[in-house]
């Protein structure tokens, strides 16, 4: 049958709709399945000490002071409002209460000293006179709590840069901040200049993110295997340090530009389709490399092919080709000019001379093995010895691969001085390689990485009894919240529409990119996204709607920490369980830790995987393997199913060799193989599929069709909470059960009203005002603040999410830091407590440290269809 036309105005007939089973226990009871993965802070949390216990008692002690002086001005306004007009007949003593009252509304002293005028004493009584003396006593004890406060605060303020500063003489934090911010090491000069605010605030972020973050990155953040021995050889944890995948892409791409070079390689054509009548000359798949900041990606639009398709039909479609066989194609004066400008357009691309689980560079380095390079003996990247990839043709481009294949292999045993160079001659090779790959836009950002496990022995929390408990319990609860996507309806409708209830599609590619076709808007898609929305707070009985065998069964990661006094407690059932937010749980957001922490991982992954898919041939899923870093760390583990694109991998099943069919009876597609038999999709990747273009999104919907509305987790998306976004603070409670919390407590606060450093003011002012701020709305003293988003296109920070930054109200520069974080077009931030409190995380270093430990638990439920 033909592939559908490329109209997104299609209506379609809606598919036949499965009556879907009342969900009984066994279908909301989880099974918690596979490893317990650990991310283990890189500091211990007590280097965010920045307020002593001396200073703490002092604002208390100032603002208890200033509170008293508050709660006495309204009675002594009064008093000054009712004695004036009692004293017209003397004037002076009439001018002299006029002064008392502006002192008093200014919240100063009153215009004499400690004795009252005698007149006065006589015309205003003993009980005036008592509360005159009241209030000189109360702003003498203001301005002596808030003189000593000063004095400890320009103490502090001195001593925090040097603090800060010291954990840079600590070789794993020194380490981490040289692969995050060589730029900043090398001319900040952190240890040289500690308070410089620069440097200042960036010793802040970098100590914060190691103390209290669990987000993987290098030292700042390690992993390890709950309950599994640490990796750990000597004094220093076991690492894995890599390139990122875009420089090979990028390395693949100067060679296949060049005559010289573009032999080595391979080719894939763009795939070509019928496009129906509104776009006669059919479909064309247009993959195009994109990078911004620390993220790349492939951009796979799907566009008429009138241009292409002349060039393309020449060739057999879907298969690879060499260079010879496509330049004889193309014919002309210069076939090789031809072939550049199809290879810059998407309409040829190199096909990954590396296979999945295989180092990119490293392939790359072994495909250029006979070329000659020189070699570099003394000096640095600018030196000469190296020309430019793109000027200086294979031989330079040679050597810089091989050189970063061997710095990012040695990255891990360097020490700072030499991470910073690396780092450094690493983005200047990306620059170079981008500019000779055709891509001069192309913005690679982090170019080497390091994953690296922890060094401590972690608890296998889930033996403990309770916990297993808590999270079943909890399984229990978000069941009803996990839900079938519209997406899903949309291919279900699409299919039947084309192919008829029970049809087959023999040509899935063709099927994805007639609903994904590139345009101003897709009704469809847009659509089903809205619902998607809506169905968040009210699932209903689309939480238990069937899927085929093809699709993941409902299944969730799980992220939460503990709050006890150490690991005994923990043991002992006495603890509280904070829910942080939910992922995926095919395994997608762990898979990348595989080459770190050892095959016995991967096997305990692997069989979580394959429990989802029982009885059923699984392949993973893992889309951008040729350019994302993230994504192609995170392949490998299952034999793939391959895409237009992809990295090959071994035992991979070609997309061409499958077919869709659809099961009238229950409503739902399935993936088969040309024997008919159902293939498992496991979506493996690290980037959320939310973020992939349509026609990604389309097949990743099929691997995992289920959104996750749970509210029992204290996750936000940015653009929620909109009721709450007012001119006044609204507090939100803490929420949960038992033992665990589903949200911790938090209050949306409008940027204006945040207690901010102004111009002039004193440290002391700040911290003052901070702390009326939080006792008035009920704050702890440590919090983590949020940006809340708008949602519409235009709207500043529309739809992203910032990781939230740690704040203690008590401290001048985190307060500082916070202001300048916030930024001018922030409306709302929510502010949340700190849950577990630094003191309150029960894991410990060798030396009794207190390190923030945040757990990763799968959990994967019964398919609704089988309870029928």
């Amino acid at each position: 049958m033909t592939a559908p036309t490329a109209s997104t105005g299609l209506t379609a007939p809606a598919a036949p709709t499965a009556v879907t089973p009342a969900p009984s226990p066994a279908t909301t009871t989880p099974e918690i399945s596979g490893p317990l993965v650990t991310r283990v802070g890189g500091l211990p949390t007590e280097a965010l000490d920045l307020v002593p216990s001396a200073t703490r008692r002092a604002v208390a002690e100032a603002a208890d002071a200033r509170a008293v002086r508050e709660r006495l001005r309204p009675a002594l306004e009064d008093l000054c409002f009712t004695l004036v007009p009692l004293l017209d007949d003397e004037v002076p003593l009439r001018r002299t209460v006029l002064a008392a009252k502006r002192a008093v509304h200014r919240l100063r002293a009153l215009p004499w000293g400690d004795d009252l005028p005698p007149r006065l004493a006589e015309r205003a009584g003993p009980g005036a006179a008592e509360a005159f003396a009241g209030w000189q006593a109360a702003v003498r004890r203001c301005e002596e709590t808030t003189g000593r406060l000063d004095t400890l605060l320009a103490g502090d303020r001195a001593a925090v840069p040097a603090a800060l500063a010291a954990h840079l003489a600590e070789p794993g934090f020194a380490r981490a901040a040289a692969l995050a911010a060589p730029d900043w090491l090398r001319h900040g000069r952190p240890r040289r200049r500690p308070a410089e605010s620069r440097n200042l605030r960036t010793l802040y972020s970098y100590v914060s993110r190691a103390a209290v973050k669990t987000s993987p990155f290098s030292t700042l953040t390690t992993v390890g295997e709950g309950g599994v021995p640490a990796g750990a050889t000597g004094s220093r944890p076991a690492a894995h340090s890599y390139a990122a995948t875009a420089l090979a892409q990028l390395a693949v791409r100067c060679l296949a530009r060049e005559p010289g070079t573009a032999g080595l390689l391979r080719y894939r054509l763009a795939p070509l389709r019928p496009g129906g009548p509104e776009a006669p000359a059919g479909l064309v798949l247009l993959p195009e490399p994109v990078a911004d900041g620390g993220l790349a990606w492939r951009l796979d639009r799907v566009v008429e092919a009138d241009h292409a398709a002349p060039w393309l039909a020449a060739f057999a479609p879907d298969g690879d080709h060499g260079l010879e066989g496509l330049l004889a194609g193309l014919g002309g004066s210069d076939p090789f000019r031809r072939f550049r400008r199809l290879l810059d357009t998407g309409l040829i691309s190199p096909v990954p001379p590396w296979r999945r689980g295989e180092d990119p560079v490293g392939a790359v380095a072994e495909l250029l093995a006979d070329q000659p390079y020189p070699r570099r003996t003394t000096g640095g990247p600018e030196d000469g010895t190296l020309p430019a990839a793109g000027s200086g043709g294979p031989v330079g481009l040679a050597a810089e691969v091989r050189e970063l294949r061997d710095s990012a292999a040695a990255l891990a045993a360097a020490g700072e001085e030499e991470r910073v160079e690396t780092l450094t001659r690493a983005r200047a090779t990306a620059r170079r390689w981008a500019r000779g790959a055709g891509l001069d836009r192309f913005e690679s950002g982090e170019v080497l990485y390091e994953d690296v496990a922890t060094d401590l022995a972690l608890p296998a929390v889930l033996d403990v009894p309770e916990v297993r408990a808590d999270l079943t319990e909890l399984g229990r609860q978000m069941r009803p919240f996990l839900f079938r996507s519209h997406l899903y309806d949309v291919l279900v409708d699409r299919f039947t529409a084309a192919y008829g209830p029970g049809g087959t599609c023999a040509d899935v590619l063709g099927f994805l990119m007639g609903i994904a076709v590139d345009g101003d808007s897709q009704p469809d898609l847009d659509r089903a996204a809205v619902a998607d929305r809506a169905a968040r707070e009210t699932a209903g009985e689309r939480a238990w709607l069937p899927v085929g065998p093809s699709s993941a069964p409902p299944a969730a990661a799980v992220l939460f920490q503990l709050a006890a006094s150490g690991l005994p407690a923990v043991r002992a059932g006495d603890y509280r369980l904070v829910v942080n937010q939910f992922n995926p749980g095919t395994g997608g957001l762990v898979t990348r830790f595989g080459p770190l922490l050892g095959e016995g991982f991967r096997d305990r992954l692997r069989a979580h995987v394959q429990a989802c898919w029982p009885g059923r041939a699984c392949r993973e899923l893992v889309l951008w393997t040729e350019v994302n870093t993230a994504q192609s760390r995170s392949a490998g583990l299952l034999p793939p199913l391959l895409l237009p694109g992809e990295t090959p991998g071994d035992g991979g099943l070609d997309l061409s060799d499958t077919v869709l069919t659809h099961d009238p009876d229950e409503g739902t597609l399935a993936l088969r193989d040309r024997t008919g038999a159902p293939v498992g999709l496991a979506y493996l990747g690290l980037v959320p599929p939310h973020l992939f273009p349509p026609f990604a999104r389309l097949l990743a919907v099929l691997a995992d069709p289920w959104v996750n509305g749970s509210p029992h987790s204290d996750y936000v998306l940015p653009f929620a909470l909109q009721e709450q976004r007012r001119d006044e603070v609204v507090p939100m409670p803490r929420t949960g059960f038992g033992r665990v919390t589903t949200s911790r407590a938090a209050w949306v606060v409008p940027a204006a009203a945040l207690p901010l450093p102004r111009p002039g003011e004193s440290d002391a002012e700040t911290v003052l005002r901070a702390e009326e701020f939080r006792r008035r709305h009920g704050l702890p003293e440590e919090v983590f603040v949020h940006r809340l988003t708008g949602f519409g296109p235009g709207e500043p920070g529309a739809g992203t999410d910032r990781k939230p930054l740690w704040v203690s109200l008590t401290s001048p520069l985190s307060l500082s830091v916070l202001a300048q974080w916030a930024g001018p077009a922030t409306g709302h931030l929510r502010l949340v407590e700190a849950l577990p409190e630094r003191s309150a995380h029960p894991l410990r270093d060798g030396a009794g440290g207190t390190r923030a430990a945040e757990h990763i638990s799968l959990l994967r439920w019964r398919r609704p269809e089988e309870e029928a």
